[in-house]
């Protein structure tokens, strides 16, 4: 099963205004989050890693007619230190695809939460669609990497692009939050060089 979430932002730019003040700069580049040169979501992947995948829920139902299999009931997806938790969980199958290509799409629905280490995302929805290779998180998308965050009604990654885009809806617009890094102390030289003591 290949459930990719690839980078959903490479870039702290984004279309619509952020949470920055007026008259604040914008971090310069080596200052920025590491999501924003690696992607938020750019570690989450399942399926690409050789680790076994393991899938809990409280019920399993596989539709052969309809080539659809369907966990519901806190589904629970593990590969490795990656998780995926949704209320359902619904895998859709191509009949007429070549076996490496069967999978046509698959659809997280209700309190997604989609965790790697210090990042994760959560929303209403994750649709992950294998033949466009999109991954769309929907219903109040937030995306968050240690303090930084960023929140907007649907965030769409384009896979072989590498390019996503974080959208606002209604009278929502897209918010971010980016802390910068703490920087070691700076240490200042003792006059006159080691005493010698």
């Amino acid at each position: 099963m290949l459930l990719a979430v690839a980078a959903v932002l490479c870039s702290a730019a984004s279309a619509r205004p952020s949470t920055v003040a007026a008259g604040d700069r914008a971090p310069a580049p080596a200052q920025l989050p590491e999501w924003t040169r690696n992607g938020l979501l750019g570690d989450f992947s399942l399926g690409s890693s050789r680790e076994p995948i393991h899938i809990s829920a409280d019920m399993l139902e596989f539709d052969y007619k309809n080539h659809v299999l369907t966990y519901r009931g806190g589904v629970q997806v593990t590969q490795g230190d990656l998780t995926l938790h949704s209320n359902t969980l619904t895998v859709h199958f191509d009949e007429h695809a070549t076996d490496r290509d069967k999978l046509r799409e698959i659809v997280a629905e209700g309190d997604v939460r989609i965790g790697k280490g210090s990042r994760f995302a959560t929303g209403g929805r994750a649709v992950f669609d294998h033949a466009s290779k999109t991954v769309t998180l929907s219903q109040d998308a937030v995306l968050h990497d240690g303090e930084n965050r960023v929140a907007g009604d649907r965030v769409v990654v384009y896979l072989d692009q590498e390019r996503s885009v974080v959208e606002g809806g209604g009278d929502s617009r897209v918010h971010a939050v980016l802390v910068p890094p703490t920087a070691a102390p700076h240490r200042t030289p003792v006059a006159g060089g080691d005493s010698g003591h």
